[in-house]
């Protein structure tokens, strides 16, 4: 076993080099008799016999054994009872010294770590307090030898300083146990963290986005190495149509459809329009089509760069419902005068559904789960189709259409059932 690990596990090797620490007759009477100042001054020697450091471990002082916590030339079996110690500042030195020493040793170093080693980092990583584990997140993070569970445990701490670290880093955490870790329900930085993520798969991408939290999809956006697969990609540009942060980074994306490119022109400024143009290759028809809609939307006045005394379309939607104005007239009339944005956010208010849910729905590019949503707003299947084709932007194949007696062509239980598969 290598000299370092040997060290750790015994203590510091005193051969060669002057010694620092006093001789052994004269440590044994500090360490019987001395006052509290001079135990802790002795404790601090790296190169002391190891039996007094283990002895200094169980000191009646809280800043003696704090003094061993922190020495590297202390031994294994005394950072072993450091680990458990009432005192929270002796703890925190301990994690300290021992998150310097576990990247340091070689990998092989490592392989051969006693089970005393080990269940001092697990002892650690399982403190009460956040600060011990923290240290211990930040310092295993890359480390690919340390223990898998522990790794786990860290990865799900209630505690974002413990967690994203891991999360973001740890190669220990495979596609599934990310996967699952989003599924429990974990929000914000932690979230964040999984989408900053070296290499992000398809499914763990699909997975930050279900959760329909911004910041972890703006995160995703900036993360190049994420891999975002078409239809998750289009629920992102749905998402994004009335959150202005999201804009410029989905613009920036490398592996837009045309199909998204289109929905994304309808929202973003027309800055961004011309920069998702030059960004990718795109076809004559399809660059004047894009230009044509921006043109549209600075002439009706939707278009983020124009400055105006017009609200955003959810604060229009919120005072037109307070007002009793979300009727289907002035649905069919905000879509014949290109108000696209206020649509989602009326359906919102209508359904008492979740923004997030409304738009995939509408993003879905199915026809009957549309036209489920407008039966639920209390609104016609004219309107459906209205939505369908100017809002939705469904393919004509994927189209529902009204039935002989100009109804919706499904029953109330199968909208019902494609209500509730997005809710």
């Amino acid at each position: 076993m290598a000299k370092d690990m040997l060290n750790w596990l015994f203590g510091k090797d005193k051969s060669g080099g002057a010694r620092q620490a006093p001789a052994y007759e004269k440590a044994r009477e500090i360490a019987a008799t001395g006052s509290e100042k001079e135990r802790t001054k002795l404790a601090r020697f790296e190169d002391l016999d190891p039996e007094f450091l283990y002895y200094f471990a169980t000191d009646e002082s809280a800043d003696v054994r704090h003094a061993v916590a922190g020495n590297e030339g202390t031994p294994l079996q005394a950072d072993r009872l450091l680990a458990e110690d009432k005192n929270d500042r002796v703890r925190i030195e301990l994690a300290g010294k021992i998150g310097k020493l576990i990247p340091g040793l070689s990998k092989l170093e490592n392989a051969k770590v006693t089970d005393m080693a080990v269940e001092v980092l697990e002892i650690l990583a399982r403190d009460e307090l956040p600060k011990v584990r923290a240290i211990i997140a930040e310092e295993t993070k890359h480390l690919d030898y340390v223990p898998k569970e522990m790794i786990a445990l860290l990865a799900r701490d209630a505690e974002e300083s413990v967690s994203v670290p891991i999360l973001e880093f740890s190669s220990l955490l495979n596609e599934s146990e990310l996967i699952q870790i989003i599924a429990g329900g974990i929000k914000g930085g932690a979230l964040e963290a999984i989408a900053r993520r070296k290499k992000v798969s398809e499914p763990i991408s699909d997975a930050v986005v279900e959760t329909g939290e911004v910041s972890a999809m703006i995160a995703l956006l900036k993360n190049y190495s994420a891999e975002i697969g078409e239809k998750t990609m289009a629920a992102i540009g749905s998402a994004a149509m009335d959150v202005k942060e999201m804009h410029a980074p989905l613009v920036d994306r490398s592996n837009l459809s045309v199909s998204t490119m289109r929905r994304i022109a309808s929202f973003v400024s027309a800055s961004l329009v011309e920069k998702l143009i030059k960004k990718h290759k795109l076809g004559e028809d399809v660059e004047q089509e894009l230009r044509y809609r921006a043109r549209q939307r600075i002439d009706s006045g939707d278009i983020p760069d124009v400055e105006g005394d017009r609200l955003p379309a959810d604060e229009r939607a919120e005072v037109m419902h307070k007002k009793g104005q979300l009727t289907e007239k002035a649905i069919q009339k905000a879509i014949e005068d290109g108000d696209i944005a206020l649509v989602p956010h009326a359906l919102k208010f209508l359904t008492e559904m979740r923004i997030t849910n409304v738009k995939a729905m509408l993003a879905s590019d199915n026809g009957k789960a549309v036209a489920s949503i407008v039966w639920k707003a209390g609104f016609s299947m004219e309107t459906a189709m209205m939505i369908q084709r100017r809002v939705a932007r469904v393919q004509p194949k994927n189209m529902a259409h009204e039935n002989e007696g100009g109804g919706f062509p499904l029953t109330d239980d199968e909208m019902l059932w494609y209500l509730e598969s997005y809710s």
